[in-house]
């Protein structure tokens, strides 16, 4: 439950208007990059896209090399994206229930890490003599210590020591709250439930917290979740007072910890961190993101769910990628851990050569001279199913092949084999069909957007950036080049 997780994240050691295109403005100012109906794209902006594209993809090469970006490309997705918010905006998408309660929930998870920070974060203070303290009582109590013992355990004893704090701040502020707190349970109605039955009761409350009250669905959901990993543990349990008592016990458990969660909530919520500027900027970023996910969902998937006759079109179009026994020529890199793997699918996704990056960070590469063509029954379910649903040209998601490496496939070519049924492969062609319909439909939504907007692109200041950010010179900025 999301509830629970913020929980532990607190206590973690206690388990239409319409214009017309502008290309370009020189009367703009010089920080604002472009502006998208009247809404301005400014250096700041951009800074921490670059910042977050070199995260996801730090070993960045020159322009046009692999991976290479075009500052001019990311403001076109900057201002994409100020367009479906903006649009989101104008069709009241953020006024629908779910969309509130999702912003609603993030202001109260934000609210809660804030909170924690300023009761318990903020007010530890591990002083050398405390490390020296725990260092006597916990290693030196049997005697004189090997030389160099302190500096080798020092690391380990200063995180002990502020995790202990941590829980001792934690517990003495959720007293606290407790102390102040009215707090009424059923627990008549709490003694009654049974994880492994559904209720069919009339009540719905299982407790309040401050006249705040705990729904029935919540408890149930949090209970039946415990008691399924708990009934996996203690399986071969043959005496039947045990797990009874273990029950009671995880049900004043998971009961504890929603009230526990009410009352951070709540007085999260008292302390006003949404009037904080700052703080207020995080919700809205939060809030576009999910405008732009809103957007997709409910104004562009419904005109893109694939009919059957596409759907047949596509399967007599393509019948080369819908055969079994088929033969296929391919390449591909190979990296012992997911961690390298996803970072040169990052790379591949925002534009990198294969070949390029392969020879630069796959373990095995070996460039083949001329077409080797391998049966695809050869392969493995999971690399199979990747090669299955791609095209030639296409590259795959990063392939966990079980014990051996991780890998990525470029396919090349597909050849040969036997037609699988169309019933067969229908929630695949579904799924390509849904993909290219969506982009498609997304692209002329935005074509269509674009007409009826007022666009103003500073490109004098792009291109003095662009140039900047190639040559890696300082950018007034801070625009960050990775070597």
């Amino acid at each position: 439950m999301k509830k629970l997780f913020v929980f532990v994240l607190f206590v973690f050691c206690m388990c239409g208007v319409v214009y017309m295109a502008v290309p370009c403005c020189a009367a703009m100012d010089a920080a604002v990059l472009a502006e998208v109906n009247g809404e301005a794209i400014n250096k700041d902006a951009l800074q921490k896209r670059i910042k977050a594209i070199h995260r996801n993809k730090p070993q960045m090469r020159p322009e046009g090399g692999a991976g290479g970006i075009k500052i001019l490309d990311i403001i076109e997705e900057m201002i994409d994206e100020r367009l479906i918010i903006q649009d989101a905006y104008r069709v009241e998408l953020e006024r629908s229930a779910d969309f509130i309660k999702n912003i609603e929930f993030f202001v109260a998870t934000q609210s809660i890490i804030r909170l924690r920070k300023e009761v318990v974060l903020d007010k530890i203070n591990i002083s050398d003599q405390d490390i020296l303290d725990y260092f006597k009582e916990h290693y030196e109590k049997d005697g004189p210590t090997p030389e160099g013992m302190f500096k080798k355990v020092e690391t380990r004893i200063k995180k002990n020591l502020r995790k202990e704090k941590e829980k001792e701040l934690s517990d003495n502020f959720i007293s606290e709250l407790r102390k102040q707190a009215d707090i009424w349970i059923d627990s008549d109605l709490i003694n009654l439930l049974d994880p492994e039955k559904n209720y069919t009761g009339k009540k719905s409350v299982v407790a309040s917290v401050n006249g705040d009250m705990i729904p029935l669905d919540d408890f149930l959901h949090d209970i039946k979740q415990a008691d399924q990993k708990r009934a996996g543990m203690h399986h071969s349990l043959k005496d039947k007072k045990q797990p009874e008592k273990m029950q009671n016990d995880l049900k004043e458990k998971i009961l504890d910890s929603l009230i526990t969660y009410k009352l951070i909530e709540q007085e999260a919520l008292k302390r006003n961190y949404a009037n904080d500027p700052l703080f207020m900027n995080i919700v809205k970023k939060r809030k576009e993101h999910l405008l732009i996910n809103e957007f997709k969902a409910k104004i562009i998937y419904p005109l893109i769910i694939p009919t059957k006759i596409e759907l047949t079109r596509y399967y007599e179009e393509h019948i080369d990628d819908f055969k079994k026994g088929y033969e296929v020529w391919f390449k591909e890199m190979v990296f012992q851990t997911s961690k390298d793997a996803e970072k040169a699918l990052k790379e591949l996704k925002q534009g990198a050569s294969f070949e390029f990056l392969a020879a630069q960070v796959s373990e095995k590469w070996i460039p083949r001279q001329k077409v080797v063509w391998v049966n695809a029954d050869s392969f493995s379910p999971a690399i199979r199913k990747e090669l299955n649903r791609l095209e030639a040209g296409e590259i795959s998601e990063v392939i966990d092949d079980e014990s051996r490496p991780y890998k990525i496939i470029k396919l090349k070519g597909k050849r040969g084999g036997e037609p699988i049924k169309f019933s067969r492969v229908v929630d695949r062609l579904g799924k390509i069909v849904g993909q290219k319909n969506f982009d498609k439909m997304l692209s002329k939504y935005l074509a269509e957007l674009r007409d009826v907007s007022k666009i103003k692109i500073n490109k004098k200041a792009l291109k003095l950036i662009e140039e900047k950010y190639r040559k890696g010179l300082p950018e007034k900025i801070k625009i960050q080049v990775s070597p």
